[in-house]
């Protein structure tokens, strides 16, 4: 899967229609997203979710 289609497949999943990442260049399997779903997901519980004025 490409860059792009990984992008455009997080957007859809996440529903985040403005997500934009800096992602390496490359093909990225499906363990490769899964993966990199999982990271993003475990980042916004642990920074966002948290994040106190």
């Amino acid at each position: 899967m490409t860059v792009e289609q990984v992008l455009e497949r997080l957007r859809e999943e996440l529903a985040m229609p403005q997500l934009k990442l800096p992602i390496k260049e490359k093909d990225y399997t499906e363990e490769e997203y899964l993966q990199l779903k999982e990271d993003l997901i475990a980042y916004y519980r642990d920074y966002v979710d948290h994040f106190e004025n």
